[in-house]
């Protein structure tokens, strides 16, 4: 079973782990149910409010990371040098830009602002996450951004020009809040097509949950698709089961609607 974090696990609304989201997932590991985290998050921003659950795997950064019981699959992340050339080609088209990288989010402060950049920036810091770009930081190595260009053709000029270096990227819009800049070829979905694999299981045998644009792929990639009550009408349109809002139990009524843990006991008045 393959859970996207924000919206999903999290609550958007309360932005708690619901109560009921723990022992429903307990109970679906002790009936031998395998559990990842599939996030477009990276390696610095994991979340502690999921530490107490039964978690066997990660897909990261949108694909970028795969992690299956402390074995690292898949690790991509390119070198600084090659970072501060994807740097210039942001810097050149004047997008604001936040880059996710594994050890940090940096933040540029060559950079055009941005009311969002500055969102970002106050959840990094408060995280210990917050880095500036400066001239030779070893860490400093690109896996993903979220920018906010003035136009969504700025994304189309971005993608040619990362493809003209030889480190394709790709964009994926979150609105109202932005684009999130991938690397070509990787996704939510190829890093389930790569688990899969890895422990020979058939299509028929996966489940996802998500709610976002970003889970596209994630949902598209198993028999068994399941959107959050609060998620995107296009999320929805394409998934075989639309559950709860995560504050509504929606993780724990999607697992008893198809049987992966048992139905809840009555208790009379």
């Amino acid at each position: 079973m393959f859970f996207d974090i924000d919206g999903t696990l999290i609550d958007d609304r309360t932005h708690q782990v619901p109560a009921s989201v723990k022992p429903a997932l307990e109970e679906a590991s002790a009936r031998g149910h395998r559990i990842v985290i599939n996030t477009g998050r990276t390696l610095c921003n994991m979340d502690e409010r999921l530490d107490a659950l039964p978690i066997d795997g990660w897909i990261m950064g949108c694909g970028t990371r795969i992690v299956w019981e402390g074995e690292t699959l898949q690790s991509m992340e390119h070198s600084p040098q090659e970072t501060m050339k994807l740097r210039d080609v942001f810097l050149r088209l004047r997008i604001p830009t936040v880059y996710e990288c594994d050890t940090a989010m940096y933040f540029d402060p060559a950079g055009p602002s941005h009311e969002a950049i500055e969102g970002f920036s106050r959840f990094a810091l408060g995280r210990g996450i917050a880095r500036d770009i400066r001239e030779g930081d070893a860490e400093f190595r690109a896996v993903k951004m979220f920018c906010f260009p003035e136009k969504d053709e700025d994304i189309q000029h971005l993608e040619r020009e990362t493809a003209a270096l030889g480190m394709p990227y790709t964009g994926i819009q979150r609105a109202p809040i932005g684009w999130e800049i991938v690397p070509a070829g990787y996704s939510k979905g190829q890093g389930i097509d790569m688990l899969r694999e890895k422990l020979g299981l058939p299509f028929e045998a996966c489940f996802a949950f998500g709610d976002s644009s970003n889970d596209l792929t994630m949902l598209r990639h198993v028999k068994h698709s399941i959107a959050m009550g609060n998620a995107e009408e296009a999320v929805k349109a394409v998934c075989s089961y639309v559950t709860a809002r995560p504050g509504e139990d929606g993780i724990e009524k999607a697992l008893r609607h198809f049987g992966l843990i048992g139905e809840k006991r009555r208790t009379d008045a």
